[in-house]
């Protein structure tokens, strides 16, 4: 999927009149308070006071992402003057950006990374898990590293499965990453798939009591040397004693490299499970399904064959401000998953320097442009709405146009409408006695 910048996506409002202008000095201007373009400053129809009260940004070359205010226009020159006055005289080439009268350039970038973390979204497919962090989302925060490190990859394939895998390169032999404990009672049966691509030596899944400081006895094959995305199936008992436990990553050589996708864990006869705390409405929550047919080791090698069953009659309930997932039987020995409403990331982290505007410039999202561009002027919309007053009237049909285009790209780009079954229904027919 194509990327879009920061500074592609502003000068898309263009087309809703927030953006006036995309310029290109002609020559480099006689001082550090004015630019120079003679094809688009220039001209008899043209009027001194017609860019009163705009914003003018630079976007390339001397002064790039220096913002100011146009004093006036000499549209003799070609030279649009303005105060305060830019780091250097805006050179021949140099592209510029004019702002509705009253629109502040930084908003416009506020506005976009708020489009992008409010309005723009589309369906992952996450894991079921007990496992905190099982799918990586959060980074490497929940799995700590024993002579080894690890990094957090993301949109690998199979994309279909999972958003991120985690790489962990060995420093020792039996270098591992460890996630944070669960506390279960003992006698509890529980079933783990993970996904694994080894580059190099052996993986190996453990399932550690840490209350006995001993590895849980697995059924099923364990380890993996093969090249390529497989994956380990196991099943095991929470022993006596027990109760706390961890799930362990393990390369076995101290040169073993091995990628781990998420982990599906969950306990044997289980008919409810909370998703991450990320996931804080119901409504962020879309289909549910199983995997079959899925790849493990010695079974089936090859991605491309699992299928994905829906599973009905999943309901979503909202436990203060978590979701929970309640299942109308018990979870069987497969891996599950769920569709999560992910929205996308903002492209800054602030916006009232020179060097924050030109990360945000440079920055590039896979959101379609046309998707964050409508919600980018929707936002504007509402803030003007109350910024501007007297121009009420402008931002009402700006916000009105945006929120239909923002339908009509969510319907193409965003997360489809699906029927859910969120319970089961019993239909009763009355009948009458004679």
């Amino acid at each position: 999927m194509p990327t879009a910048t920061g500074q592609a996506i502003r000068e898309e409002l263009l087309e809703w009149g927030i953006t006036l202008m995309l310029g290109a000095a002609t020559a480099t201007a006689g001082g550090t308070n004015r630019i120079r373009d003679t094809i688009r400053l220039a001209g008899s129809a043209l009027a001194s006071t017609m860019y009163d009260d705009c914003w003018v940004r630079v976007t390339s070359g001397t002064g790039v992402d220096e913002i100011s205010k146009v004093d006036y226009l000499d549209m003799d020159a070609g030279d649009l003057y303005v105060s305060p006055v830019f780091s250097g005289s805006v050179t021949s080439g140099a592209t510029y950006e004019i702002y509705r009268p009253g629109v502040f350039p930084d908003d416009l970038d506020r506005a976009r990374d708020e489009a992008l973390t409010r309005y723009c979204s589309q369906w992952a497919v996450q894991p079921v898990s007990e496992i905190p962090n099982a799918d990586y989302e959060d980074g490497v925060t929940s799995w700590t590293a024993t002579d080894s490190t690890r990094t957090v990859a993301s949109g690998v394939f199979p994309y279909e499965v999972w958003r991120s895998s985690i790489l962990v390169t060995n420093s020792a032999a039996n270098g591992r990453i460890a996630s944070d404990s669960l506390y279960r009672r003992i006698g509890q049966k529980f079933y783990l798939y993970v996904p694994v691509s080894v580059r190099s030596g052996t993986a190996t899944v453990i399932v550690r009591d840490v209350t006995g400081s001993t590895n849980i006895a697995l059924t099923g094959t364990s380890t993996s040397t093969g090249r390529g995305w497989t994956g380990i199936e196991v099943t095991g008992e929470i022993p006596t004693g027990g109760g706390e436990i961890q799930v362990w990553l393990r390369g076995d050589e101290a040169t073993a490299i091995v990628e781990w996708g998420p982990v599906n864990f969950h306990m044997q006869g289980q008919m409810r499970i909370q998703l991450p705390a990320r996931v804080d409405s119901y409504k962020h929550v879309g289909r549910i399904y199983r995997a079959e047919n899925f790849a493990q080791r010695g079974v089936n090698d090859e991605w491309g064959v699992e299928d994905l069953i829906d599973v009905p009659a999943v309901r979503r309930v909202p436990v203060n401000d978590a979701v929970m997932l309640r299942f109308p039987t018990p979870l069987r020995d497969q891996p599950y998953f769920f569709q999560e409403r992910i929205f996308y990331d903002a492209l800054s982290a602030d916006y009232l320097t020179v060097a924050q505007r030109t990360t945000g410039d440079a920055a590039t999202t896979l959101c379609p442009i046309d998707y964050v561009a409508a919600g980018t002027a929707r936002v504007l919309a509402e803030w003007y709405m109350i910024k501007q007053p007297g121009e009420a009237q402008f931002w009402s049909s700006v916000g009105q146009s945006a929120q239909a285009w923002l339908d009509v790209w969510e319907r193409r780009h965003g997360p489809r409408p699906e029927p859910i079954a969120t319970r089961e229904r019993t239909l009763s027919i009355p009948q009458l006695r004679v």
